[in-house]
């Protein structure tokens, strides 16, 4: 009898446990449940759905990723392996490798040139320093045991992977594990997933299959010396695709990565491979529990939308998602799927607006809660911030003045001690017709004599006008009003409300929204209805170049946008 309790709605083999370095960070919003499947590689959905592909590559590195073994691994030159990106759509000719969207192929093409640019860098520092080289490695590595008795969780194997890239020094004495971010080069990671990194890279044997089984050891044979010997050092390397930066995380001796994974990393794993409970959220998505699951809300219609002519795979869908396809599809693509993101630095407005939720979200997360006004404002006005994120002159004289204008709005004043507050929670449901994950996030939930209060505030430049839809020019209030109609919080729906609070520097609009009347829902399903119906059909994303182009996080990828702005810069001929 296994002490992991198996998810109503899955079958299959629990005997086999995999972890990889997603488990070892234990991001709070995920759910316990989610993540002990997800270590089971051979637990599979009951009744298993049906495979929908999507026509788009949405996996982000894999054109990268493809790019690198034929350069790395098939001794490819740096720039025919790009002319084939290009003329191949990022396929290369490869078996069940779908095509992927032109900022893609763009920002792929742009990450394999600095990658191999970082690595040339690193690799000559080394030299310098007399040290050992790398060179790159196919091998998959894997930390795991041939199959022995079943213990007290079901369990006869465990393994251990870590994705990344790959090498090891020609002596065998070290090997590299590249850890990759989209944007820029992490600082840092959490010390679990570095220790288990680190434990992989220095006890990880080459191993080969994997996809809902067993992994199969490589014979020793059949491999040169320097890529089974276990090594004396490892490193692991941080690197930004975005920015081309390099760090290293760590560099260990075996005996340190022994200790570190003992005392950080496998605390963690274990903590992932013994999840129970539920928690709604993204992970929702492919989650292989969720038809049996009992706390995610079922709202069948919610959305009043067709469904598509051709079946897609489980999908989520925020407000935030629907803004950005609303702006340009291929800004949805590419920043919402793909997660791809420009550096640049961020418009004052965004920035202050972001430093004014930062606070706010701490000031309403703190236990017991307390009302705003009577938490004091910035020590100086004219200086002040919140986590990386610094405010000055004029900037941060506008913040604080929002932040003291709030004070007077602040829901949690008077606020009986016995109600329940939520910040940024996440309000998730699931149309089963659409196969859709619908999640919100709005600033602030809590109690109110049994019902519950939907808190949306936004710092804002402008005034409303008159006559102007609420819900049409905040969408996230529509939604908030069809969630909560839907009983998706429970509570009383008469109790109910959705507030909107727009911060001013000199005053604040304040608007209150209804979800228990019919007129106000009907309005809110339709708002939502005209911004996802375009989007549910949608599979090309393509570019559409126009007034979202100049602020666009996308734009350094997107050929019609840039030519969208040269063309407006030069003006009429």
């Amino acid at each position: 009898m296994s002490s992991w309790p198996r998810p109503a709605g899955t079958i299959g083999d629990i005997r086999l446990v995999r972890t990889n370095l997603g488990a070892a960070r234990l991001d709070p919003r995920d759910c316990p449940t989610k993540r002990g499947s997800d270590a089971r590689p051979m637990l599979v959905p009951d009744p298993n759905p049906p495979e929908h592909g999507e026509r788009l590559q949405d996996f982000t590195l894999k054109v990268f990723m493809d790019a690198l073994d034929l350069i790395e691994h098939e001794g490819n030159d740096l720039e025919w392996v790009i002319g084939e990106l290009q003329r191949t759509k990022g396929t290369f000719g490869l078996y069940r490798r779908r095509e992927a969207h032109p900022l893609l192929l763009s920002w792929s093409a742009e990450a394999v040139r600095r990658y191999l640019a970082a690595r040339v860098a690193d690799q000559s520092a080394r030299q310098a320093a007399h040290l050992p080289l790398s060179v790159p490695v196919r091998d998959m590595w894997v930390l795991g045991q041939d199959p022995g008795p079943v213990d007290e969780r079901g369990v006869d194997t465990y393994e251990m992977t870590a994705w990344g890239r790959r090498y090891a020094a020609l002596d065998g004495s070290t090997r590299e594990l590249w850890l990759l971010s989209f944007g820029a080069a992490k600082e840092d990671r959490p010390k679990a997933e570095k220790a288990a990194a680190a434990y992989v890279a220095a006890r990880g044997r080459p191993a080969g299959g994997g996809w809902r089984k067993r992994h199969i050891p490589v014979p020793f044979h059949e491999l040169p010396q320097f890529r089974t010997a276990l090594p004396e050092k490892v490193r692991v390397i941080e690197f930004g695709c975005g920015d081309g930066k390099h760090n290293e995380l760590l560099d260990w001796n075996r005996y340190e990565a022994r200790q570190h994974f003992t005392a950080e990393g496998w605390p963690a794993l274990r903590q992932a491979i013994d999840g129970t409970g539920t928690h709604p959220g993204s992970s929702c998505v492919d989650c292989k529990a969720l038809s049996g699951c009992s706390a995610l809300p079922r709202t069948p219609e919610l959305l009043r939308i067709t469904s598509p002519e051709r079946k897609r795979p489980r999908r989520s869908l925020s407000v935030t998602d629907l803004r950005a396809y609303r702006d340009c599809p291929a800004k949805y693509h590419a920043t919402r799927q793909l997660k791809l993101r420009s550096a640049k630095p961020e418009s004052p407005e965004v920035r202050r607006g972001r430093v004014v939720d930062d606070i706010l979200n701490q000031r309403h997360g703190i236990t017991p809660y307390q009302a705003c006004q009577v938490l004091p404002g910035p020590v100086d006005p004219a200086s002040w911030g919140a986590g990386v994120l610094h405010l000055s002159g004029k900037e941060a004289l506008d913040g604080a003045a929002m932040l003291e204008q709030h004070a007077f709005y602040c829901p949690l004043d008077g606020l009986a001690a016995e109600e329940e507050v939520r910040v940024q929670y996440q309000a998730v449901c699931y149309d089963p017709e659409l196969d859709l994950i619908l999640i919100a996030t709005p600033d602030l939930l809590h109690t109110r004599r049994g019902g519950w209060i939907w808190r949306e505030t936004k710092t804002a430049s402008r005034y409303l006008y008159e006559g102007e839809s609420l819900l049409s020019r905040y969408p996230q209030l529509a939604l908030g009003v069809v969630m909560l109609a839907a009983g998706v919080l429970g509570g009383d729906v008469t109790r109910s409300r959705v507030e909107l609070e727009l911060l001013h520097t000199d005053d604040v609009t304040f608007e209150e929204l209804d979800p228990s009347r019919p007129g106000t829902v009907d309005e809110a399903r339709d708002v939502i209805a005209q911004l996802a119906q375009p989007w549910v059909e949608d599979q090309d994303y393509s570019a559409n170049p126009g007034r979202y182009c100049s602020s666009c996080e996308a734009l350094e990828w997107c050929h019609p946008g840039i030519e969208h702005l040269a063309t407006k810069k030069e003006g009429p001929r």
